[in-house]
């Protein structure tokens, strides 16, 4: 883990993996131990944003005079080279490992969030399909734009959904191990007995098996 900046309330931040979020500011911030290794847990108002809590270990964030592109540029970089035979999709994870279109939201990973939350929310990410209207919807969730269309093609939001699905799925297996690990099982019971999407209630059962 790299050595991460350390912020005081006021400060005034960007999320370099959500520029869309716009800029932030923290309003309070905690220092803790996550993994063995020193961290924040910020509480920040992004301008496109609900205040939203960070532990620095996982999403670091940067001061706003010190916010880079480098992201962007890696990416144009493997555009240049045109050694990768995948198109759009192929680009985008040569040139960043977490793009906004398939990295899971704060609900699913916040580890301040109870197991059954991050379960609950997971779930819910089943009601998102290929389907137009719903992919679509599922854009505007990840990205939050109100037109997810003025940056992305139609045809990109297809190419993208298969990797979040696949990661959401990967996710939602780990999540029903940990709630096991620790002897939650009455969680996973309850959780079933309160599905009423017919999609979830299957992505559930096989996570269980």
């Amino acid at each position: 883990m790299g050595e991460t900046s350390h912020f005081s309330p006021g400060d005034e931040v960007l999320h370099p993996k959500r520029p869309e979020w716009g800029d932030g500011v923290v309003d309070e911030a905690t220092t803790i131990q996550y993994q063995g290794q020193p961290a924040q847990r910020l509480v920040v108002r992004f301008a496109h944003r609900p205040r939203t809590t960070i532990n620095t270990a996982i999403s670091p964030l940067v001061a706003k005079g010190n916010a880079r592109t480098m992201r962007n540029k890696n990416v144009l970089q493997s555009t240049a080279s045109g050694n990768d035979d995948r198109g759009w999709l192929g680009t985008l994870e040569q040139g960043a490992g977490e793009h906004e279109l398939w990295q899971l939201g704060d609900a699913l990973t916040d580890p301040f969030s109870s197991l059954r939350r991050r379960l609950e929310a997971t779930l819910e990410t089943y009601r998102f399909s290929t389907e137009p209207h719903s992919l679509t919807a599922w854009a505007v969730a990840q990205t939050g734009l109100d037109d997810p269309l003025s940056k992305y093609s139609r045809q990109e939001l297809e190419q993208a959904f298969p990797r979040y699905a696949r990661d959401r799925d990967n996710h939602l297996v780990d999540l029903v191990r940990t709630i096991r690990r620790e002897g939650d099982a009455g969680t996973l019971d309850e959780v079933r007995k309160s599905l009423r999407l017919p999609v979830a209630q299957k992505a559930l059962a096989r996570a269980v098996r």
